[in-house]
């Protein structure tokens, strides 16, 4: 399991759907991709990053992050992802997330839609 943290605001979120998009993007950036049967492409690949120079890793980390974070957890929006290095020189993604403010258009739009 690679290791990453997770660095959210709350605003915009109620107190118990800020606590499960917490656990939804901990579970999704903490399963390799490819290792989930039904949904091959659930989790972050980490191990195509390993060899390339530093740059070129965090860049390529990044956009995995966000492509996956905004597939699978479309209620928060990556806003930011920062590296520090840990031991051996691993990588480790700060991933900074905030709500999605169009996520919750999109409900309005469906709630209006049913009535």
């Amino acid at each position: 399991m690679a290791e990453f943290k997770l660095i959210g605001e709350s605003e915009g979120f109620s107190e118990e759907e800020f606590k499960d998009v917490i656990l939804c993007l901990t579970t999704l950036l903490s399963v390799r991709a490819g290792s989930q049967p039904l949904d091959r492409e659930f989790g972050i690949e980490y191990d195509g990053i390993v060899g390339y120079p530093d740059p070129i890793a965090q860049n390529t980390l990044s956009v995995e992050i966000m492509d996956k974070v905004s597939r699978y957890e479309p209620r928060a929006e990556v806003d930011s992802v920062k590296f520090t290095k840990g031991v051996d020189g691993q990588l480790i993604p700060h991933i900074h997330f905030v709500k999605n403010d169009s996520y919750e258009a999109e409900d309005a739009d469906e709630e209006d839609e049913d009535e």
